[in-house]
């Protein structure tokens, strides 16, 4: 659940930040019941420091997607982090050494899990006046 909570916590403050259902946040990462699964493999990680989550990001395995485009591929997706550079390349190495340990080299995101569910990044500063 801390894992589906943090952009909560990040973009409290953040009036254009439009949060998503809870209920299909927790369907969309079930793992047991999400058909997505079915031919897919997900590693969630979180970041702490001093025994507060401060970021998050999935490593994506899809199967599927690798067999139809013909490539070998992992995803990265649901990265969330405070705005410390050292938090965010801690979260992608992990993400990046997960999808190696699978055997692949690559790593293309943000997929939330799929191009079928969510694509991209909330930018500081894109917003509307």
């Amino acid at each position: 659940m801390s894992f589906i909570k943090l952009p909560w916590k990040i973009y409290k403050d953040d009036p254009y930040w439009v949060p998503p259902l809870l209920m299909d946040r927790k369907k969309l990462l079930d793992t047991k019941k999400n058909p997505f699964y079915l031919h897919s493999e997900m590693e969630m990680f979180l970041a702490k420091r001093d025994g507060e989550i401060v970021g998050r990001i999935a490593a994506i395995i899809n199967h599927n997607h690798n067999k139809f485009q013909e490539e070998e591929i992992g995803f990265f997706g649901f990265f969330e982090s405070v705005n410390d550079q050292a938090v965010a390349n801690a979260l992608f190495d992990a993400s990046k050494d997960w999808i190696k340990k699978k055997g692949f080299s690559s790593m293309r995101g943000p997929m939330n899990p799929s191009t079928n569910d969510e694509v991209g990044l909330l930018v500081e500063g894109f917003d509307s006046n």
